[in-house]
């Protein structure tokens, strides 16, 4: 079993103050990222959607939100009510995601070369491939994952125990 890094026995203690389970909050930071770059690509596509049936419908903002609140049946209503939603929930959470990712590029030890690995990794449109990311960071293949898991790690951290946090306080 590979020894922890320093950066991961310090951050174990700041999960546990601020009562996050460090492998849970892990593995739920890992999915996210790993469909950051599909879930980013295809909001455009159901923003244009949303769209669609409204410029379908009637042919402008202020009427066609007239049209939809006061005449269109309440299935088609329905429909584009959880549309909207949904969108609407997933660039909320693209936008809380990419807060926190610029918080880890502020980290003071190592935050950029973390930045840098999310950004490459899982958020840039160009998918990189491994070997020109570790060309690209100039790292060893081992410093790579390390410094990898560390990213992740801190941006659970950031993302689940403030950038969350934050946002819920102030939506009540």
């Amino acid at each position: 079993m590979p020894k922890e890094s320093s950066i991961i026995r310090m951050m174990k203690n700041d999960y546990s103050m601020l009562k996050l389970n460090m492998d849970n909050t892990y593995k739920k930071t890992d999915m996210l990222l790993k469909l950051y770059r599909k879930v980013y690509w295809s909001i455009d596509e159901r923003f244009d959607d949303l769209n669609n049936i409204t410029y379908e419908t009637c042919l402008g903002d202020y009427n066609t939100l007239t049209y939809l609140l006061n005449f269109a049946p309440d299935k088609e209503l329905d429909t584009f009510k959880a549309k909207a939603i949904s969108a609407m929930q997933t660039r909320l959470l693209i936008d809380l995601i990419g807060k926190a990712v610029i918080r880890v590029r502020e980290y003071p030890d190592n935050g950029g070369i973390y930045y840098s690995i999310i950004d490459l990794k899982y958020m840039n449109f160009f998918k990189y491939s491994e070997d020109e990311i570790l060309e690209e960071l100039n790292l060893e293949r081992s410093t790579y994952y390390r410094k990898k898991k560390e990213a992740t790690v801190l941006l659970g951290y950031i993302l689940f125990g403030f950038i969350m946090p934050d946002y819920v306080k102030k939506e009540k």
